[in-house]
C-alpha cells in the first residue's frame, strides 16, 4: 500500500459511524478531520481535527479544504453527503468515485429499477399514478409507498387499505427532495441485503444476509433486527443476478467504489427495491473484514488519498461463502426517554461479540416509528458454529435491559433465536 503518513483526510460527518473511517485511517498513519453542523456529534471529539461546517455547504467545504490542505474526502453514511462530495472533490481535484450521474441514476429509486430493469434485473412492481389516485379499488393491498430520494426509511408508509393513501402520498412527497415517490407491491418474502465492491470495473459480492424484520409497528416500514451471514440464497445471485449486474455497473461506468443492495428472494430469483452507492450505515464491512483480508473502509480511504482501491485483488480474496456463520443483532426500541441500560457490558464480554456500534445512550429520547432511529445498538457476532450464536443471542436477550423512567423495558421483540439457523 502506498505510504499515506501525515496525509489529510476529511470526513463528512461524525456521527458515530464515522469513528471506523477514523480508526482505519489512524492505522493508516493518516491525519483524520471531520465537519459536521451538529456541534456535539460523537466523532468530533474523536478525530484529530473537527469543523462545525455543514456537509451540505459546498462553498464553505471548499475554503476549507484549501485552508487546511486537505489531501482527500470521504462522502461518510449519508445518501445527501454524495452531492457535495463529488462537487467539492471536483472543484479540489480530489479522487472521487461517482459523479451526479451516477449518484442519480442509483440512489433515485425510480432511476434504480429502470436501470434494473435494463439490464434484466427483476425489481418491485410499480403501482401507476393513474390507478393509485384515481383507482385505488383496483389495488391489491398492503402496498408500500415511499419517497424516492430519502434514506433510513424516512417517509415510508404501509397501507393497508385506500382510505390510508393520501397520508401516506402526502408523507412521502414531504420527505423527497427531488418530489418524486415511489408506490410499489408490499412483498412478503424473505428479505435479503447485498455488499459490493467494485476494483476496476470487477464486480465483487462480498457478502450477503438473510435478514429478519420487526413488523410489530403497522403502518410503518418494517425494520430489521438481524442479519445472518452468508444468506442461503447465494447461489441464486450467482446464477440469475451477478452477470446482469456487472453489466448494469459497467453501464454506469462505476470503477471503484463499495454499494449495497436490498430485495427480497421470490420464486428462486431476487426482486431489488433499492441501492446505497456508499458505505453502509450496517457496516456489513466489518463482517467482510473479519472473515477475509478485504477491508472496504481502508480501500475507500486509499482511493481518496491516491486513486487506488485496495492493493488486494478481489477475486483473489474476496468471498461471500463465509467461513464462519456471523450475524448481527439489531436491538430496536420503542417512543420514550432512555433511563437506564444494563448488561451491556455482559455483551461485550461475549465471546461471539467482536464490535458493538451503540447509538444511543442514556437520556436520549426516540420518537421516530418506522425509522432507523429507533436502533440503539447493533452487535456484531461470530463463532465457530450456528449453536454458539443461538447461546451467544440468547444471553444478550437475557442480559440486556433499556428502560425508561417509568421502569418500563422499551426494547422491541427480538427474534427466536432457535428458529433463524
Amino acid at each position: 500500500m502506498d505510504s499515506l503518513q501525515g496525509k489529510k483526510l476529511l470526513i463528512l460527518g461524525a456521527t458515530e459511524h464515522s469513528k471506523h473511517v477514523i480508526d482505519a485511517a489512524r492505522e493508516l498513519g493518516v491525519f483524520t478531520m471531520v465537519t459536521d453542523y451538529v456541534q456535539n456529534a460523537p466523532a468530533k471529539a474523536y478525530a484529530d481535527q473537527s469543523f462545525d461546517i455543514s456537509t451540505l455547504d459546498t462553498e464553505a467545504l471548499i475554503d476549507l479544504c484549501r485552508k487546511e490542505k486537505v489531501d482527500g474526502m470521504i462522502a461518510g453514511y449519508c445518501d445527501i453527503n454524495l452531492v457535495p462530495y463529488y462537487e467539492v472533490c471536483k472543484a479540489m481535484g480530489y479522487y472521487y468515485y461517482l459523479d451526479d450521474k451516477q449518484f442519480d441514476a442509483t440512489m433515485n429509486k425510480n432511476h434504480f429499477k429502470q436501470n434494473c430493469i435494463k439490464h434484466g434485473i427483476k425489481v418491485a412492481r410499480d403501482i401507476d399514478e393513474d390507478t393509485y389516485r384515481n383507482h385505488p379499488d383496483q389495488i391489491e393491498y398492503p402496498i408500500i409507498i415511499k419517497p424516492a430520494d430519502s434514506y433510513s426509511s424516512k417517509g415510508i408508509s404501509v397501507c393497508e387499505r385506500k382510505e390510508d393513501l393520501p397520508k401516506a402520498l402526502e408523507i412521502a412527497m414531504s420527505f423527497s427532495t427531488c418530489k418524486e415517490i415511489v408506490v410499489e407491491e408490499f412483498i412478503v418474502a424473505d428479505d435479503v441485503y447485498l455488499y459490493f465492491t467494485v476494483q476496476n470495473g470487477v464486480l465483487s459480492l462480498s457478502a450477503m444476509a438473510d435478514r429478519l424484520l420487526n413488523n410489530d409497528q403497522p403502518g410503518c416500514a418494517p425494520q430489521p433486527v438481524g442479519y445472518f451471514f452468508p444468506s442461503r440464497y447465494l447461489d441464486v445471485y450467482y446464477e440469475k443476478i451477478h452477470d446482469n449486474l456487472q453489466a448494469m455497473i459497467t453501464d454506469l461506468g462505476l470503477k471503484n467504489c463499495s454499494f449495497f443492495m436490498q430485495g427480497f428472494a421470490v420464486d428462486n430469483d431476487i426482486v431489488f427495491f433499492e441501492m446505497g452507492l456508499r458505505l453502509s450505515g450496517g457496516c456489513g464491512y466489518l463482517q467482510i473484514r473479519n472473515q477475509n483480508q478485504i477491508d472496504q473502509v481502508k480501500m475507500h480511504i486509499q482511493y481518496a488519498l491516491t486513486g487506488k482501491f485496495g492493493d488486494l485483488d478481489l477475486l483473489t480474496y474476496d468471498n461471500a461463502r463465509f467461513k464462519k456463520p456471523a450475524c448481527v443483532v439489531v436491538i430496536l426500541l420503542n417512543d420514550g426517554k432512555i433511563s437506564k441500560i444494563e448488561g451491556l457490558e455482559s455483551v461485550q464480554n461475549d465471546p461471539s461479540c467482536f464490535h458493538i456500534l451503540q447509538l444511543k445512550h442514556e437520556g436520549d429520547t426516540l420518537a421516530a416509528k418506522g425509522t432507523l432511529n429507533q436502533v440503539f445498538a447493533r452487535i456484531y457476532l461470530c463463532n465457530d458454529t450456528k449453536e454458539k450464536l443461538e447461546e451467544s443471542i440468547t444471553n444478550i436477550k437475557k442480559s440486556l435491559r433499556i428502560t425508561d423512567a417509568d421502569g418500563k423495558n422499551m426494547i422491541m421483540n427480538l427474534f427466536d433465536e432457535s428458529n433463524v439457523f
